[in-house]
């Protein structure tokens, strides 16, 4: 049930109990209560800075972290969105179903026009009414929709190149650049690792970032920024560097950016992710 059908519902409720010539005094609590427990909309903008600017990645030299950074990719999965409450409880974001861009509760975020000529910088969907002081959410694709067919899945889980080559399923993060003018590109694809092959899919390795972000929350438009200039602090390698989850040095630093800890895949409480904030 989408949000506007909800709205009529409770439009309806509304009538029903202000047309009831018997209804008691305690009409006006329950129209609170009724409201409380109706959707509002949520609308996340996330925003890629370089050096403290918005950027685009459309194949140009940018300077990140003091080096000559160039990227050909730049895209991750959302999914699992909730908004945290003061007294730390949560409630899930009902992510909209949107052609190419959300689809099974999972949103792809698109900050190139090199591989794809769009981008796609936002999630939309909808949560109870009510105060929020933050935001939890899920780089990656949950474990039960990452072994499906991308050949046959909805958009945006048909993408080719946001699919592994073997049984690990997608990629939850894609990011591909090169440093000082090189010829070679890293090829950063964040995905989980010992996995089973058909039909017992699943892998014991996760590499699925679980965000938190603390702060007072504007559901219907709030901005998430992530920093690529603290993603590439501390790399500086050259030529064409392939790292997946679990190659080691030079790879390390980017895994551990997410939060995640390099061998284990895991959210790792002594890791402090660096690459999401608030604004």
């Amino acid at each position: 049930m989408n949000i506007f059908k909800k709205f009529f519902i409770f439009l309806s409720v509304i009538g029903v109990v202000s047309c009831d010539p018997n209804s008691k005094s305690d009409d006006n609590q329950t129209l609170a209560l009724l409201a409380l427990a109706m959707p509002q909309p949520v609308n996340l903008n996330f925003e890629a800075l370089v050096g403290g600017q918005s950027v685009t990645f459309n194949d140009t030299n940018l300077t990140v972290d003091g080096k000559t950074v160039k990227f050909k990719d730049f895209r991750y999965y959302i999914s699992e969105v909730k908004l945290i409450r003061a007294d730390g409880s949560t409630a899930d974001v009902t992510l909209d179903n949107e052609f190419n861009w959300q689809n099974s509760g999972v949103a792809l975020v698109d900050f190139e026009t090199i591989k794809t000529s769009d981008t796609r910088n936002k999630v939309t969907g909808s949560v109870l009414s009510g105060n929020y002081s933050g935001i939890q959410f899920t780089v990656g694709v949950p474990d039960v929709l990452n072994h499906l067919d991308r050949t046959t899945a909805s958009a945006p889980l048909n993408i080719g190149s946001m699919t592994w080559a073997w049984s690990s399923g997608y990629k939850h993060a894609n990011i591909e650049f090169s440093i000082n003018n090189d010829a070679g590109y890293t090829q950063f694809h964040l995905g989980s690792t010992t996995c089973n092959a058909a039909p017992n899919y699943g892998c014991t390795k996760k590499y699925r970032a679980s965000i938190q972000l603390s702060g007072e929350i504007n559901p219907s438009n709030q901005k998430i920024v992530l920093d690529v200039d603290k993603l590439l602090v501390g790399y500086s390698s050259a030529g064409a560097v392939s790292c997946m989850p679990g190659t080691a040095a030079p790879c390390d630093t980017l895994v551990q950016a997410f939060g995640l800890n390099i061998s284990s895949g895991a959210v790792d409480s002594s890791i402090t992710q660096r690459v999401f904030s608030l604004k």
